[in-house]
């Protein structure tokens, strides 16, 4: 085993879910033994924002407030580890990034965690909480004022937004419009999908399935504040005050183009979405990069994979297997096999290190505040309305805000 008290960095891009745990599991490293590793967390924003809750953000200002929270304190106090706001340029080489500031950082081993994103403000654009914030109330706002809304989306963003607008604003006139056959992605059991719609009819949103729409306004923007026609593929009209967009997933992942340039190969994929090519191991799937590791939705893992509990359990593989490289003195043996010859990381021998294992099958999710469907080892969970009492107790009281603050050490930041 090598020393584990020699200068090792690690840099972790993107402070959302996996991000977070990679960068709280290995900074944990630090008091144990580990006195030379120093990690740094680089995000966009000063604050990370709890882009789950969204649904319950929108319709209440209070939680709203609490969703954010501060980056300046998710290490201790007085650590060597260091939170940098900046956006990701470019991954310029096996051992360096660069930020849109111009700032670079060198690292021994990377996490790519910048995620995806949709729309804001349900995924926030602003870069400080009071901008943030301030989207958020804007949209808040529109939907204040308006008599019928639409949600545009049944994923379980759309069905959660729907479902929390309708509980909280019951005299609008909500209608939720899916293009699909079904409410839910692919990976729901059909009875929770129907479970879904029955419970949205419950408090009176009017589901349309089978049902694309033309999108007014500023795609850019996840939603429409004037009155409009909106007209369907079916040829049907809408009328509406206020359209709530929940799709237009988006990856950014341009950074990654400079290392396609040295290796000769693409390593996103090349359709749809540009997801980041990995091998099970969350390792960029490049022979050429073996200290680079990209873990949440960003990567090309499938989409039954993309939900932020496992994002966040992907987060630890990464920092499990960055912990079993740095036993081994992985980034010594690359840095010398590199020093004359950076395609020589090829021949570096890796060690035996975990595939992420996409094991936990239970979803759920919140419609209004007490209502919700749940769906555990692909079974739908419906009995005597037992989904209802699990989502309440488990997710839509704070849409499981309590587990993040856990990762911020600092409690005085703000």
């Amino acid at each position: 085993m090598a020393e584990t008290n020699r200068e090792i960095s690690v840099v972790v891009v993107g402070g959302s879910y996996a991000g977070a745990a990679a960068a709280n599991r290995l900074a944990g490293l630090s008091k144990k033994g580990y006195s030379g590793l120093k990690v740094t967390l680089v995000d966009k924003s000063t604050h990370y924002f709890h882009a789950v809750g969204f649904p319950k953000a929108l319709v209440d200002a209070k939680y709203a407030e609490k969703a954010f929270l501060p980056f300046a304190g998710f290490f201790e106090p007085g650590s060597k580890h260091a939170f940098v706001q900046g956006q990701l340029e470019k991954v310029v080489d096996a051992h360096n990034i660069q930020l849109d500031n111009g700032q670079t950082i060198r690292f021994d081993y990377l996490v790519i965690a910048t995620g995806a994103q949709f729309p804001w403000p349900i995924n926030v654009s602003g870069s400080t909480k009071e901008a943030g914030l301030a989207e958020i109330a804007e949209l808040r706002a529109g939907l204040d004022s308006a008599n019928t809304v639409m949600v545009v989306g049944g994923g379980a963003v759309g069905v959660e937004v729907a479902g929390y607008v309708a509980a909280t604003h019951p005299a609008k006139k909500v209608t939720l419009v899916h293009s699909g056959s079904r409410l839910l992605p692919g990976n729901f059991r059909e009875g929770v999908s129907n479970g879904a719609v029955s419970k949205l009819r419950k408090l009176g949103v009017n589901v349309v399935l089978n049902e694309r729409v033309e999108l007014p306004g500023d795609s850019a923007f996840a939603a429409h504040m004037d009155s409009a026609e909106v007209h369907g593929s079916s040829g049907n009209k809408y009328q509406t005050d206020l359209l709530i967009r929940a799709t237009g997933f988006r990856v950014h992942s341009e950074f990654i183009e400079p290392l396609e340039t040295l290796c000769g190969q693409s390593l996103r994929v090349n359709q749809g979405p540009r997801f980041i090519r990995v091998l099970p191991t969350l390792q960029l799937k490049a022979s050429m990069f073996p200290n680079v590791f990209v873990a949440g939705d960003v990567n090309d893992m499938p989409v039954t994979a993309k939900y932020a509990f496992k994002a966040e359990m992907q987060g630890d593989t990464a920092a499990n297997n960055i912990k079993r490289m740095i036993e081994c003195g992985f980034d010594v043996e690359l840095a010398n096999a590199t020093s004359v010859d950076p395609a020589a990381a090829a021949d570096v021998q890796v060690p035996a290190l975990s595939n992420w294992s996409d094991f936990v099958d239970a979803i759920m999710v919140p419609i209004g505040p007490d209502l919700g469907v749940v769906q555990a080892l692909k079974v739908a969970v419906s009995f005597f309305g037992l989904e209802n009492l699990l989502v309440r107790l488990v997710k839509s009281r704070d849409f499981m805000l309590w587990m993040r603050k856990g990762f911020f050490q600092n409690k005085q930041a703000n």
